[in-house]
């Protein structure tokens, strides 16, 4: 098989060919395994990752990522077969605020078995797939955690909701929200101008770090179809999003500012800012381009086949994100809300009417 990929050496003396050799196998499940390799003298992962469709069609696997595990060993991610087959369904709300832990928020589930967590306090999410690939599964499991906080002001939602369509539940539970442009610039510029207040706070406290309490609450700013806000949206409103955004994802995670994009299309004119978002997550695509502008270059090419994913209601919330260390795809799939579990949101995260009124006058 190795032979036929060319990852084999042929000693240009003697004529022995040199065979990798496999270290071990691990079985995740029944449809995904991971294979340790040593490298041969000569050889890269690049080698490697540029086989990667080959190595799938001689094992027979649907794909194959490449992991770089140490120097001269990689890990080869063989996907035999679907690993989602079954929506997943979202744990039990917490109703208590310090149970929650939003340095490690619950999102869903990863091919090779484990939960999947991502950070949501002290970073920005970036979440890209084509129409109906379930990119706000990724949102709203985000907001479930923050739902008690929510509820004890100890996190504030700003949300831009463009289509005015599913997000329009958190309107009852919005500290700013807004549809219309100008409502939408009002948002952005309102989160901004947030941000410079709590960085005049934290000056007079004389603190380097945003603490989460009452006083300085994390602030969550919520943009769906962010394309619609940044690129091909009215004039006025691309004009005074793009004048703000930049500022707010450059220096808002230090001041307890976290932002939630999704977008449809992750071209650099749509959204030049996509690289200051430090979790990107790229549901299926419909472009083999538009995974690299998601998640970073070369990541089909290790095995982040998002465009590959098939346009079926099944598939929705399946995708792709990336290890922090090892830089390696991973196939993920977001947990499911329904419109019972997002009514539960909006009922734990409930603001009394009166605290509601003054905060947002505040």
């Amino acid at each position: 098989m190795v032979e036929a990929c060319n990852l084999v050496t042929v000693h240009r003396t003697t004529g022995v060919v040199n065979v990798p050799r496999i270290i071990r196998v691990r079985s995740h499940s029944p449809s995904t395994e991971t294979v340790y390799v040593r490298l041969l003298l000569g050889q890269t992962p690049t080698m490697w990752e540029e086989a990667a469709e080959a190595l799938a069609v001689a094992l027979k696997a649907e794909r194959v990522g490449v992991e770089r595990v140490r120097p001269q060993v990689i890990a080869l991610v063989v996907q035999r077969s679907e690993p989602f087959t079954e929506s997943i369904i979202p744990p039990d709300l917490l109703g208590d605020s310090d149970a929650v832990d939003l340095s490690r928020v619950y999102l869903g589930e990863t091919e090779h078995g484990p939960d999947w967590y991502a950070p949501l306090i002290g970073q920005h999410w970036l979440v890209g797939g084509a129409t109906g690939s379930g990119k706000n599964s990724v949102t709203w499991m985000a907001l479930r955690a923050c739902a008690p906080l929510i509820r004890d002001g100890l996190v504030r939602v700003h949300v831009v909701n463009p289509k005015g369509t599913e997000l329009n539940a958190l309107r009852p539970v919005s500290y700013r929200y807004a549809e219309t442009d100008g409502d939408i610039v009002e948002v952005i510029q309102g989160f901004w101008a947030t941000m410079q207040d709590r960085k005049k706070v934290l000056a007079e406290q004389g603190r380097r770090t945003f603490a989460m309490s009452r006083e300085t609450p994390l602030d969550v700013l919520v943009l769906d179809e962010l394309g619609a806000v940044t690129g091909y949206g009215d004039r006025s409103l691309t004009r005074g999003a793009q004048a703000a955004l930049p500022l707010i994802l450059s220096q808002a995670r230090a001041l307890g500012g976290s932002v939630i994009g999704a977008l449809q299309e992750p071209t650099k004119d749509v959204i030049p800012q996509r690289d200051l978002f430090s979790l990107r997550v790229c549901l299926r695509a419909t472009s083999a381009g538009h995974v690299d502008m998601v998640l970073g270059e070369d990541m089909r090419r290790r095995g982040a086949l998002a465009d590959e994913i098939p346009n079926v209601p099944e598939s929705a919330g399946i995708g792709f994100v990336v290890k922090q260390r090892s830089r390696t795809p991973v196939r993920v799939r977001a947990a499911y809300c329904d419109d019972s579990d997002i009514a539960e949101l909006v009922r734990v995260a409930g603001w009394p009417v009166s605290e509601l009124a003054t905060a947002r006058q505040a």
